[in-house]
């Protein structure tokens, strides 16, 4: 197996918006910005889905891939990372972000 630098970040929608806006603002803009950050090597949007009768506590997670930790810092102080983050506020109120080491299973 290849050796990887995971992030995962928790986000939580911006209030009065609609779970579809954030859905197709995360995948139809903010992607877009994302995918143009140096030395990523793989970007996943997991949207969450609403439970029967109660709101999420996130909305959505989204994994990043990178070949090591300092090509991750080296990607988000890029320009293309700065703008990925501050665009993060257009659709977001918060986040929590972890790294991962991922242990397959099956």
């Amino acid at each position: 197996m290849v050796a990887v630098f995971k992030m995962m970040i928790l986000l939580k929608k911006k209030p009065g918006l609609s779970d579809e806006g954030f859905a197709r603002y995360w995948l139809e803009t903010h992607a877009s910005l994302a995918k143009k950050m140096p030395g990523l090597r793989r970007y996943i949007a997991n949207v969450v889905r609403r439970p029967p009768g109660r709101e999420p506590e996130y909305h959505g997670v989204v994994e990043l891939w990178f070949d090591d930790q300092a090509g991750m810092k080296k990607a988000f102080s890029s320009p293309e990372g700065a703008a990925t983050q501050r665009d993060t506020e257009a659709f977001t109120s918060g986040l929590t972000t972890m790294y991962i080491d991922e242990h397959p299973i099956i």
